[in-house]
């Protein structure tokens, strides 16, 4: 983190497989764990949660920041809001897509960013069923799982989920893919430091620091 800067976090209860029924059961433990957040004074609020995007209803995620907002007024964002801004900011249209979820759960992912205006090049899943497999992808699997990204036309690579572990990974596939790298909890990072006016450039997590 920048100088000055504390993050505080809390974990949303999750069991078992990512299946739909398993992401809206999570739901219900959201208001508790925005509670104890907005309880610590904290300027800004991430939601940090990417595939309920792509399983509830269309405009759930705009809907429930809103809510959280309006709540602990406090300024709040989420992992779609974030990557949203963050392609926003690269001028990122086309882009290759890579995901861990469940071959199911990722087949929603591209007609997603379809329908608002973006082209996805390319698209590929390591089809983790499990969640918690998701944090134990090796730095390894997940640059072979990139470079194995058909870039062509693309304009970045964006690998979602907030469990893939990708922080000491960004700058190396940036490196050799030679494309804008964008991954969910980089993206929430970016988000929130602007939201609290911290533009601190972290050169190990790519060029949207630098945007």
């Amino acid at each position: 983190m920048p100088a000055d800067v504390a993050v505080y976090a809390t974990r949303i209860l999750a069991r078992g497989d990512l299946t739909p029924e398993a992401v809206r059961g999570m739901e219900g433990h959201v208001d508790r764990a925005v509670d104890e957040l907005a309880a610590t004074g904290v300027d800004v609020i991430a939601y940090c949660d990417m595939v309920t995007t792509f399983i509830m209803e269309a405009g759930w995620n705009e809907s429930k920041v809103a809510e959280i907002e309006r709540r602990t007024r406090v300024p709040t964002l989420s992992a779609w809001t974030a990557l949203r801004d963050a392609l926003s900011a690269l001028n990122v249209r086309r882009f290759a897509l890579g995901t861990p979820y469940p071959r199911a759960v990722h087949a929603l992912a591209a007609p997603f960013f379809a329908e608002r205006g973006y082209e996805i090049v390319d698209n590929a899943t390591l089809d983790i069923v499990k969640m918690r497999d998701v944090p134990m992808v090796s730095e390894n699997r997940l640059l072979a799982f990139a470079a194995g990204l058909r870039r062509g036309r693309a304009e970045a690579v964006v690998l979602l989920a907030t469990d893939l572990p990708t922080f000491k990974s960004i700058a190396t596939m940036e490196r050799t893919l030679g494309l804008p790298v964008l991954t969910s909890n980089q993206a929430i990072l970016w988000r929130a430091l602007r939201s609290v006016n911290c533009n601190d450039p972290i050169a190990s997590l790519g060029q949207i620091f630098h945007a």
